[in-house]
């Protein structure tokens, strides 16, 4: 019988994980297609589903399996597991009360930056905003000002690990070129996305720190070019996330 770390009961797992993957990124499928879309058998696509169906973390809808209700639970924990990320929400959305800009609010976990409060009132939200959703750091305007706040053994640390993928022709590729952009991120207190993960988006992030100087997350805006740049407003946007932050950072402080 295998034991909890033998190979068998790794893929079992990684298998199960690349299911879960498969329904959030199609919404939801029949057993057919995921077997078809994993090159799997169907009846190994459906004892999984059976087990984690049990569980709660897929529901089944006729014949349609989705996302279930489990995973929302186990996620919501850790948009709650601390008091900085749960008044972090509401600073989400003052920020786009006061700039009226797609906000969020995202922490640094594994070397990636991570969705966990989004506000865009009545607009449509883009795709790579989705809660939790994970984006790479060098390239996103709230990944740089995280980054520009941490020692220097870390960003070479999350470097070696994701390395400094392009994403758009705007994107910085070299290892030095980053780090004197975030000189000047830690010069300026703000750190701007120039279409540099996806064409047509900027935004302006600033990170949020403990008085211990310990990284929290970090906060930004996004919009189209015309909504972010230009000298005056790029100053606006920056200097109204700076003062959410900083009220953020105070009020946690205080609590």
């Amino acid at each position: 019988m295998p034991t909890d770390d033998s190979p068998t009961t790794l893929r079992t797992t990684a298998t199960s994980i690349a299911i879960l993957k498969q329904l959030e990124a199609i919404d939801g499928a029949r057993v057919s297609e995921i077997a078809e879309r994993m090159d799997k058998p169907k009846s190994t696509i459906h004892g999984h589903l059976a087990t984690l169906k049990q569980e709660q973390f897929v529901i089944k809808e006729g014949d349609f399996y989705f996302i279930g209700p489990e995973l929302l639970r186990l996620g919501n924990q850790v948009r709650t597991r601390e008091p900085a990320f749960v008044l972090a929400r509401q600073f989400t959305e003052r920020l786009f009360e006061e700039t009226r800009l797609r906000s969020i609010f995202t922490v640094e976990m594994g070397g990636k930056a991570v969705f966990l409060h989004t506000a865009s009132g009545s607009k449509m939200g883009w795709s790579h905003e989705q809660l939790g959703n994970r984006l790479f750091l060098h390239n996103t305007a709230v990944g740089k000002a995280i980054l520009a706040e941490l020692p220097e053994p870390r960003i070479e640390q999350i470097i070696d690990r994701w390395g400094l993928p392009r994403e758009t022709e705007n994107t910085t590729t070299d290892r030095e070129a980053l780090f004197e952009e975030l000189e000047r991120v830690r010069e300026q207190g703000y750190a701007v996305n120039r279409a540099e993960n996806f064409n047509e988006l900027y935004a302006i992030g600033v990170a949020a720190t403990r008085r211990s100087g310990d990284v929290i997350g970090g906060f930004s805006v996004t919009g189209p070019a015309h909504s972010v740049t230009g000298e005056d407003r790029k100053a606006e946007l920056a200097h109204t996330v700076r003062d959410i932050v900083s009220e953020f950072e105070l009020e946690l402080a205080l609590a």
